[in-house]
């Protein structure tokens, strides 16, 4: 009986885990003012907005946004950039990979 009841609570505990992981709301930019896309970031950590190319029509672009770095994940850096919004260009944050120190061929800390 303590077997079972342990893994219906880690059954439990993955189940919560993921359902907040795979918790994330999707907007469309173009319809919204910059500062209802910069409060939807403050509320909830991260958002996923999507917004016509520019050069290429009919082709959708997305991406994840994020308040600030802290939702950034492992060896990820924040990089400022903007989307389009109803009323012009808003910056935003978003995650890039962490610059790799090896790749500057001048680095005294990596090894060959």
């Amino acid at each position: 009986m303590i077997k079972f009841m342990l893994a219906a609570t880690a059954a439990l505990a993955a189940s919560l885990a993921a359902g907040e992981a795979g918790a994330i709301s999707r907007y469309n930019s173009t319809g919204m003012r910059c500062e209802r896309i910069q409060g939807i970031l403050a509320r909830e950590k991260a958002a996923i907005f999507r917004y016509p190319s520019k050069r290429v029509a009919n082709l959708p672009l997305y991406d994840r946004y994020v308040r600030s770095g802290a939702y950034c994940g492992p060896h990820q850096v924040p990089e400022e950039v903007t989307i389009p919004s109803a009323n012009g260009q808003c910056p935003v944050l978003h995650c890039i990979d962490e610059p790799d120190p090896c790749d500057d061929i001048f680095s005294v800390f990596c090894r060959p």
